[in-house]
């Protein structure tokens, strides 16, 4: 597996990895028991002996994660992913593509039940699987661990949503906010806290990664297309991931399965104290901690190239 480098990215994502990903992906729109479809992405590698599930974060998509999945790959594992509901071309309960809406964070827990059973097992056969999860995909990965202790070998926390950073209001304070106003029929409404898509406000500067050119090229997408342009939460979005951190910090002794969990040092999305005390609850956890902000994933080649070695060298020792 060879890293794609800064100075050569657009010319080496548009002309190696996408069309080599295209090549190998099976694109599906499974039909959820609610209503509506889950958009995944398959990339089932004919001679893997390992797989790994694939979980984006809030306002994200499988579409942000090609380059990791093409990495995934290059290293001989198949990868499945999927768009949760709210986010990329799955199902979504509000009109606007900006609003990023969930009734329940177990919705989340549902849909990746039903994807699973529907698409991952399946196409499984009798190999190895893990689990990665970024952010609020973290999350929602712990909890499968939690749920499911038979279904993952191991698993990679990427700055998990343990505890999201909710200023200006203390989390307490906006998870009332959030049970208020959806108490108030208002629980699908844009939150406060968030505005429109505006591609004017979308800069490097202030953005998650530290990477200019990973952060250009899929700014170009999302400018693009306006299923990539999620931005703001609903209030119940807000109720339900301010809700996470208690069940998880109570129920992380219960993972039975090593689990590495990616801190990014200079992350201001969620909680590092509350990541740190999760990992020291499972029996199995491990961190480590990189100079980089919340998308690890799209850190500079520096520390891209640490990361990556530890994942995938983790994932390995499966």
């Amino acid at each position: 597996m060879q890293m794609i480098r800064e100075a050569q990215y657009e010319e080496m994502m548009r002309t190696v990895v996408e069309p080599g990903l295209a090549a190998l992906r099976e694109e599906i729109d499974m039909p959820l028991p609610t209503g509506g479809t889950l958009h995944a992405e398959v990339y089932n590698r004919y001679d893997a002996r390992r797989a790994v599930v694939l979980l984006h974060g809030y306002t994200e998509s499988a579409e942000k994660f090609r380059e990791l999945t093409w990495y995934l790959v290059s290293a001989g594992y198949s990868v499945f992913a999927m768009d949760h509901r709210g986010h990329g071309r799955s199902v979504r309960e509000v009109d606007d593509a900006s609003v990023t809406h969930v009734g329940r964070f177990a919705d989340y827990l549902h849909d990746l039940e039903a994807f699973m059973e529907t698409v991952v097992f399946p196409r499984m056969g009798g190999g190895t699987l893990c689990l990665y999860g970024h952010s609020m995909g973290g999350a929602l990965a712990a909890f499968a661990l939690i749920e499911h202790p038979d279904w993952f070998a191991r698993a990679v926390l990427n700055a998990p949503m343990i505890a999201p950073v909710t200023r200006p209001l203390p989390r307490r304070a906006a998870w009332l906010m959030g049970a208020a106003f959806c108490l108030l029929g208002k629980g699908k409404a844009r939150a406060f806290v968030g505005k429109p898509f505006d591609p004017a406000r979308e800069k490097f500067e202030t953005s998650h990664m530290t990477s200019r050119a990973r952060f250009d090229y899929y700014q170009q997408k999302r400018n693009a297309r306006s299923e990539l342009q999620n931005c703001s939460p609903t209030y119940s979005w807000v109720r339900e991931a301010a809700g996470v951190t208690g069940p998880l910090l109570k129920r992380a002794g219960e993972i039975r399965v090593p689990v590495l969990l990616c801190q990014a040092a200079r992350d201001s999305i969620v909680g590092l104290e509350e990541q740190r005390r999760f990992i020291e609850r499972v029996p199995q956890g491990r961190l480590v901690t990189f100079d980089a902000k919340h998308e690890l994933y799209s850190a500079d080649d520096g520390v891209l190239a640490d990361y990556l070695h530890t994942v995938i060298g983790f994932f390995d020792e499966a």
